[in-house]
């Protein structure tokens, strides 16, 4: 692949090769786990209750918070029985799935999140690849781990929402993957897995994430970004890192409003772009919707992107893309409301 300014790329032949049985053992678990979950979770302590004053929380019954054991699950046993497990992402999705059911059920300080994230992502980067990295790509690796944590789980607000736009992500970057001669089958079970727990999560839900599915989700999702990019340079992890997409705008965006109004950027708001538009009139699914239909916006872009322009052009296409939808954002006036 080559690195000059407006080069082009006419890569057109895809091949995508995962069994029936590992997209079927994925979804079969997930969604399966996400039917007992409801029945299991009360009994363990796992209940999200509403706010009364739903001055955080928008869900209007209590739900189970552990849709992330069955994608977790889901995942790991789709990749073994197609002879595709990985011992450095089970260890490191493991160690976030417990950091999460921990903050689920008593809750952690950012700090000690952000060490185990650090962790995890230190394992992910030194033992999840079987090719030496070096100290760039490794550090680089470690931070998008836990940016995309972060930002899953941020996204993570109504029902519906985070799951479907982890779809189309994971949708996309399996197509780039083809699209690189990179074997696509671990974002394909991914999104599977993800399909399987989302009717229990449609709105009203019965299952959310919680935080272990978010940070789960969301280092799986770091694995799929890494894994399509690890063929080239560092500039060619531009494009399958823009499939963050939503995730990353609504990341961005918080913490500018945060800043902007002089808020902790660890204290939670209802004043993610997501709230905003429920607040403006439009339904739960609705906007569970509009965030796939803008993944899937993003993920045609950034799939386009890869294919027709290597090297620096993507670095700078992506980079403008998110400025566009930044300042799309702060035009509608998403950036400089006040958190309730």
């Amino acid at each position: 692949m080559g690195g000059y300014v407006g080069s082009f790329n006419t890569r057109t032949e895809w091949q995508i090769d995962v069994s029936v049985l590992e997209v079927a053992i994925a979804v079969a678990v997930s969604s399966v786990w996400c039917m007992i979950a409801p029945v299991l979770g009360p009994r363990l302590g796992f209940v999200d209750m509403p706010d009364r004053d739903a001055r955080l929380k928008v869900h209007r019954r209590p739900a189970v918070p552990l849709g992330g054991i069955g994608v977790f699950a889901g995942v790991h046993l789709g990749l073994a029985v197609g002879d595709r497990f990985n011992l450095g992402l089970f260890v490191a999705s493991a160690v976030v799935l417990v950091l999460g059911l921990i903050d689920d059920r008593l809750g952690l300080s950012p700090i000690v999140r952000l060490g185990v994230e650090l962790t995890a992502g230190v394992l992910l980067m030194g033992f999840a690849f079987e090719d030496s990295l070096g100290p760039a790509r490794f550090l680089i690796g470690v931070i998008i781990v836990v940016i995309t944590i972060n930002a899953v789980n941020l996204f993570d607000g109504l029902d519906g929402l985070a799951g479907s736009a982890a779809i189309v992500a994971a949708i996309g970057l399996a197509l780039m993957a083809a699209n690189r001669d990179i074997e696509p089958a671990f974002s394909l079970i991914l999104a599977v897995a993800l399909v399987g727990f989302i009717p229990l999560n449609w709105h009203p839900a019965r299952v959310f994430l919680g935080d272990n599915g978010a940070y789960v989700v969301g280092l799986l999702l770091a694995f799929a970004m890494l894994q399509v990019g690890r063929g080239g340079s560092l500039i060619e992890l531009a494009a399958p890192v823009s499939l963050l997409g939503v995730f990353a705008l609504d990341l961005v965006v918080a913490i500018l409003r945060r800043l902007l109004n002089a808020r902790p950027l660890f204290e939670g708001d209802r004043s993610h772009i997501y709230d905003q538009l429920v607040d403006r009139g439009l339904s739960v699914p609705t906007v569970a919707l509009l965030a796939g239909a803008g993944e899937a916006t993003v993920a045609t872009i950034a799939l386009a992107v890869d294919n027709w322009f290597t090297g620096v052009a993507v670095l700078v296409l992506v980079a403008a893309l998110l400025l566009i939808m930044i300042g799309s954002a702060a035009a509608a006036g998403f950036l400089q409301r006040e958190p309730s």
